[in-house]
């Protein structure tokens, strides 16, 4: 599991092995500011991160 959100150390304290930092707290995976294009692109870049933290090894338990 991978968790996408601004709030990565509280995150980290419960015990969530992978985390990938998002934007704000109301859009952890959006960036309002940017125009609809640059925001798509965002998005994906973080998708991607997102997958490849998928493999990442985190060691502890293994859930099936």
């Amino acid at each position: 599991m991978v968790l996408i959100t601004c709030l990565s150390n509280v995150a980290a304290q419960v015990g969530i092995g992978r985390i990938v930092g998002g934007n704000k707290f109301h859009y952890p995976v959006g960036q309002l500011e940017l125009p609809p294009l640059e925001e798509k692109r965002w998005r994906v870049a973080l998708v991607e991160k997102a997958l490849a933290a998928l493999e990442t090894n985190v060691g502890g338990e293994k859930f099936s």
